[in-house]
């Protein structure tokens, strides 16, 4: 944390006319919490990595001003260590609070006007209209498998976002982890961005830009652990985390120091770990204008009041736009969401397993169907409590799975539209992984995989897209699809059709007509069709006529039909 006083160094007495002046500093403070530790240094390039002492206040914050010009400089922090595997040792490691950092570890901070900066960008999209929570339709992508570069080189792609429709961006991590071009769930700096893609101003840019095309912009945020070799490990491991061994988790999921929620420091009356996760959560929405987060492994912090707090923290900076915050709780839980919920929607992971169970394995179960298109029936309170996906970065593709189930192309690609079909009119928001809607395939890994974007040159692939926009349309345009009102009105488990119709009070309605399994049924009829007239179909463009509340249709394998009154 730093703080600052300018302080002018100029000559005491004036001399005759000159062309030259000292430069202006200002009194910088470097701070480190370690109440426990008998010594703290800083080391710096302004002081030629030589350590200056640092003093201990009553709050077990280490303190010390330097006086620095404006500029950019590199420090790392030297203390005795507290934490088991170095007991007694000198250790240096950067700034846990640091807002930039090197390749090689080390913290950057600039100063400007004689404070300290994290840059000098000026938002020009603040202003932007952005739709509300029940309106989202998210693309999750990761910043350099989007379009093979960092966050400036992603910027030149969102129009395709834009021309597919969607309206939201949810990031994979982009704080500062090891290495390059990984997944980034294994953060060491959590309030730095990850600088193998840029600098801060570049990810505000990428921000900005989302905005100024109308895109809400998550972040994909880590609080349940950090990584091996951040600072806070260096320390004292235990102020901080769990000790090694006695995380209240299965070995299976520890991926790194887990935060120890529980600890409270009696003598400085703190929380360590909750206020410093607090800190971050308001840090990255107030210094880059983020419009929500995905909480990774939910079920794993465990604690509903310490993510209702980070919530409630979060939303309280932007009280005058939409903040959407989505867990991912494996296995699934609806009590994490809604009015009594600590977070605003969770991951519908019932949704990924029905369209794995239904176009994979090819196991038809009524039941499960119905729970999955309205999550409403599994216990989730509302349509944008539940986040619907059948891909993500941690599920396989679907294409993938086809294939290797011995699905040839033709009807693999059937299948693939069913399920476009049926997430865009499911109950809920539905979320597509980047290259899903071009049928991206290949083999479930922690690679990151570059969206070959060349799949669009091929026809099969082209008409994909060209479905999905359509699809995605009809959900912008058709607002009974924003509600949770959804009845299914047909239900034929022999021919594997299903009938379901959604609506809202101001008249909107859409009807789904969907055939899930493969053969060929000409001439089929739909009963207790919701009202007689002219329906217009809304992915083939042709018109039906209802009358004595039968539709009759023609399905092919796997196929869906939606129909919206003229």
């Amino acid at each position: 944390m730093l703080n600052t006083e300018i302080e002018s160094e100029q000559p005491s007495e004036p001399k005759e006319k000159t062309t030259s002046r000292l430069p202006e500093t200002a009194k910088i403070s470097f701070n480190l919490l370690a109440p426990y530790n008998e010594k703290v240094s800083l080391v710096g390039e302004f002081s030629n990595w030589e350590p200056i002492a640092m003093q201990r206040d009553e709050t077990g914050t280490y303190q010390v001003q330097v006086s620095l010009p404006d500029g950019e400089y590199e420090y790392k922090f030297q203390a005795v260590s507290k934490s088991f595997f170095a007991v007694d040792q000198e250790v240096t490691f950067a700034d846990p609070y640091a807002r930039q950092v090197t390749d090689k570890d080390v913290s950057i901070m600039r100063i400007k006007d004689g404070k300290p900066i994290v840059d000098s960008y000026e938002w020009q999209h603040d202003d932007a209209a952005l739709v509300q929570d029940d309106q989202l339709m998210i693309y999750e992508l990761h910043v350099y498998g989007f379009n093979g570069g960092g966050y400036r080189k992603a910027v030149e792609r969102l129009d395709y976002l834009v021309d597919l429709g969607m309206n939201c961006v949810q990031l994979m991590p982009v704080t500062e982890y090891p290495g390059a071009n990984y997944w980034g769930y294994n953060p060491r700096y959590p309030f730095a961005p990850e600088s193998s893609y840029g600098k801060p101003e570049d990810l505000k840019y990428f921000i900005d830009e989302c905005h100024k095309r109308g895109l809400r912009v998550i972040l994909d945020l880590v609080l349940n652990h950090s990584e091996r070799e951040s600072p806070l490990t260096r320390i004292d491991f235990t102020y901080w985390f769990y000790e090694p061994g006695t995380e209240p988790d299965e070995a299976r999921d520890v991926w790194g120091p887990k935060f120890n929620l529980e600890f409270y420091d009696a003598k400085y009356q703190r929380n360590p770990a909750r206020e410093y996760l607090y800190a971050l959560v308001e840090y990255w929405v107030e210094e880059y204008h983020l419009d929500g987060y995905r909480i990774d492994a939910a079920r794993q912090i465990k604690y509903f009041d310490f993510l209702a707090e980070a919530t409630q923290r979060a939303k309280k900076l932007v009280p005058f736009k939409p903040f959407y915050v989505v867990a991912e709780h494996v296995p699934e839980n609806p009590a994490v969401t809604g009015i009594d919920g600590p977070v605003d929607g969770a991951y519908h992971e019932t949704y990924y397993w029905m369209i794995d169970d239904l176009l994979v394995q090819d196991k038809y179960d009524l039941d499960q169907l119905i729970n999955a298109i309205n999550p409403v029936h599994y216990g989730y309170s509302g349509p944008a409590n539940a986040v619907n996906f059948y891909e993500n970065h941690d599920k396989p593709r679907l294409l993938q799975r086809l294939q290797e189930a011995g699905v040839d192309d033709e009807n693999a690609f059937r299948r693939l539209e069913c399920a476009a079909a049926l997430l865009i009119t499911s109950v809920g928001i539905p979320m597509l992984y980047q290259g899903q809607e071009i049928a991206h395939a290949y083999a479930q890994d922690e690679e990151v995989h570059l969206v070959d974007w060349s799949l669009l040159e091929q026809e099969r692939h082209q008409a994909f897209f060209e479905r999905w926009r359509g699809l995605v349309t009809l959900r912008r345009e058709r607002h009974a699809l924003w509600t949770a009102n959804c009845d299914f009105f047909h239900m034929d488990p022999e021919a594997r059709v299903i009938a379901y119709v959604r609506f809202n009070d101001e008249g909107s309605r859409v009807v789904v007509v969907a055939h899930v399994g493969d053969n060929y049924l000409g001439g089929y009829t739909v009963p207790c069709f919701p009202e007689d007239g002219v329906w217009h179909e809304w992915t083939r463009n042709y018109d039906a006529t209802v009358d004595g509340a039968l539709l009759e249709v023609e399905l092919g394998a796997w196929d869906v039909h939606i129909f919206c009154l003229n």
